[in-house]
């Protein structure tokens, strides 16, 4: 299986190769999002997932900060369904 790699550029500018869990583009918002992965565990045991608002409106798609908090409510709980779908 071909894992789907992007660039993510952290607060400091710094680049860094992330997999991509999932893409979805949400029906009530008709905005798109990707969670993603740098494959990292945390002090449970779980792989550290994290998630930005997919901007295509220009010449590059870019990843930005979910601002929204209904936004975020609706994107955690796409990272739950996975979390425990994973664990299943």
């Amino acid at each position: 299986m071909n894992k789907e790699i992007i660039k993510v550029t952290d607060k400091d500018g710094v680049e860094k190769d992330a997999e991509v869990v999932i893409c979805f583009e949400s029906e009530k918002t008709g905005k798109k999002y990707v969670i993603y992965t740098f494959n990292e565990v945390d002090e449970t045991g779980n792989i550290a997932l994290y998630s930005s608002e997919v901007d295509e409106s220009g010449d590059e798609t870019v990843f930005n900060n979910i601002e929204s908090e209904e936004d975020w409510a609706m994107v955690k709980d796409v990272m739950k369904k996975i979390v425990v779908d994973w664990k299943e």
